[in-house]
Formats: structure tokens, C-alpha cells, sequence
């Protein structure tokens, strides 16, 4: 399959440039995204299974009825950063575009901009953070288990990785297909929140409106930034944030699916969006000020230029 060549000086939604068989190509994308992350984690859950076993864990089971272990972290982790490889191979496939398009504009992952996306995000959730865990361990009845140490091991090393995967489906693919299509922005970050928070399957109005919102924003991000850096990295540092404490308090399970919801972490999520939102995007201006006359930072390729006005976020 020969390789096509995104559009210089295009948006990041508009990045794939086929102008045949736009919608066609955004369901299969849809429908083979679904199927890729099922038997992806069908596969990570086999993997985790057998050498969970090999390790000597003879009686290692799936088993979420009693809390999400370790083990069951992990393979959900490594099921959901599949996604990378699952968005990149259809991309490929469908739209003739090498995957790192997906990554930016660049394209490729902007390692130092993700650095400073994450460590900005950190600041904004490091109370949520602090206050979560600190009431966690107050809460616990009993001292921390080997389990419980293995589990936020998982959670710190893994968590980069399935938002990642998340991202690169949701924010990547599915965002540059919704562009590709030609739909106004404002709309392909609305379906790209609505297909994000349908994905979870979970429709309680405020817990949907709080996928929704994310995705949304997060989409918005990635087209104003021109990549997924700044998506990876709040998504990251937000999961953590919320899987950290409930690992310490053993309430993983009601933590990723509540029996009782509220409005109040849609309200909480949308005031730390209100923060770390603009000020990613003034960094990033201010970055884009201070790039050379080439457009880029030493070390990288030249910048495509700026993308037309009817396209900026």
C-alpha cells in the first residue's frame, strides 16, 4: 500500500487526506477499534494468566467480584495500551498514513512537550492526589500488604500507557476520521466526547457527562496543541490520581464502575479542567513564539506551517 502524505500546514484533525470513502472509512474505524481492543484484551489477560502461573501463582484467577487485584490491573492496563498498536495499524490500513502521524503534526510524539504537559498536570491534581491518599490511609483499618503494593506499582508503571492507548484510538484515529470527514470542529470534538464516553458503557447521566467532557476537551486540546501529548498526559495523571487511594482503601471496583453517582467528580473534573486547560494552551503559545525561524527546536524536523484560520481551534 502506498503511503499518503498529510496535507502541509493542516490541522491535526485534518490530517488524513483521503477525500473518497470518508464516512465508510470512519465506521469500519469505529467497529474495528471496538473488535481490536476486545481481542487485544482477551490476548492480555491470556498473557497475564499464564505467566502470573509460570510465576508460581498456582491459584491466580480473574476474579473481580472481590476487588480488582494486581494481576487484573495489569491485564486491563496492557488490554487498553494496545489501543497504540490497534489505532496505528488501522491507520495504516485505511487512510495510508504512517502512524505517527497520529503522535502530532510533527509528526512523532513530542517527548519534551509531554514532559512539561505532565509535570503541568501534576500540579493541578497533586491536591486531589495528596488529599485522596492521605484520607485513604487514614480510612484503612489495616496496614498496607504486598498486594497493595504491587498494585499501585502496576497503576504508577501501566496507567501512561492505557491513557496513551485510549488517546491514540479516541483522540487519535477516531478524531482524525471525524476531520477527515469534513465535519466543523466544534462537532468532531463533540462526537469524539460522545463516542469516548459511550465506549465505557456506562450511562448514568453524570457519570456519562463526565466522559463526555473529558473527551471533548481532550480533543479540543489536541487539535490547539497540534498532538496528543497534553491528552495523554492530564489523562494519565488524572487516572492515577483516582486509582492510587482506591487501590490503598480496596475500592477499585466502585472507583471505575460506581454504585452510587453523583455529579459531584463531573463538577470536581470540570474546575481542574478550567485550570489546566488554558494553561497548557498559553504554554503552548508561548512555546510557538519562541521557535526559530525554521519553526522547530534543534534536533527536530522543520514545522509544516501554519495551518489555515478556518481550522484553528
Amino acid at each position: 500500500m502506498s503511503v499518503s502524505q498529510p496535507l502541509a500546514g493542516a490541522a491535526y484533525h485534518r490530517t488524513l487526506t483521503r477525500t473518497r470513502g470518508v464516512w465508510w472509512r470512519l465506521m469500519v474505524s469505529s467497529v474495528l477499534g471496538v473488535v481490536g481492543l476486545l481481542v487485544m484484551s482477551v490476548l492480555a489477560a491470556a498473557a497475564v494468566f499464564a505467566i502470573a502461573r509460570l510465576l508460581g501463582y498456582s491459584d491466580f484467577t480473574f476474579d473481580s467480584s472481590n476487588g480488582i487485584d494486581a494481576g487484573e490491573m495489569l491485564a486491563t492496563n496492557l488490554g487498553l495500551a494496545s489501543l497504540i498498536l490497534v489505532a496505528g495499524g488501522l491507520v495504516r490500513l485505511l487512510y495510508g498514513v504512517l502512524p505517527r502521524w497520529l503522535s502530532s503534526i510533527r509528526p512523532g510524539l513530542r517527548w519534551r512537550w509531554l514532559v512539561t504537559c505532565v509535570a503541568m498536570a501534576s500540579v493541578v491534581w497533586l491536591l486531589f492526589l495528596v488529599l485522596g491518599t492521605v484520607g485513604a490511609f487514614v480510612t484503612r483499618s489495616s496496614p498496607l500488604d504486598i498486594g497493595v503494593v504491587a498494585f499501585v506499582v502496576v497503576v504508577l508503571l501501566t496507567t501512561p500507557l492505557q491513557a496513551a492507548g485510549e488517546e491514540y484510538l479516541f483522540r487519535g484515529l477516531l478524531l482524525q476520521a471525524l476531520g477527515a470527514a469534513r465535519i466543523p470542529t466544534w462537532l468532531c470534538c463533540g462526537l469524539s466526547g460522545a463516542l469516548f464516553a459511550t465506549a465505557h458503557l456506562q450511562f448514568a447521566p453524570p457519570l456519562f457527562a463526565d466522559r463526555f467532557l473529558l473527551g471533548a476537551v481532550l480533543a479540543g486540546l489536541a487539535i490547539r496543541t497540534g498532538g496528543l501529548e497534553a491528552g495523554i498526559a492530564i489523562h494519565t495523571v488524572k487516572n492515577v490520581a483516582v486509582l492510587i487511594p482506591a487501590g490503598i482503601l480496596g475500592d477499585v471496583g466502585d472507583a471505575l464502575d460506581p454504585t452510587s453517582v453523583t455529579w459531584v467528580p463531573l463538577v470536581l473534573d470540570a474546575v481542574l479542567l478550567a485550570i489546566i486547560v488554558p494553561w497548557i494552551i498559553a504554554i503552548a503559545r508561548r512555546r510557538e513564539r519562541a521557535l526559530p525561524a525554521s519553526g522547530a527546536p534543534a534536533g527536530y524536523p522543520p514545522l509544516p506551517p501554519p495551518a489555515p484560520p478556518a481550522h484553528r481551534w
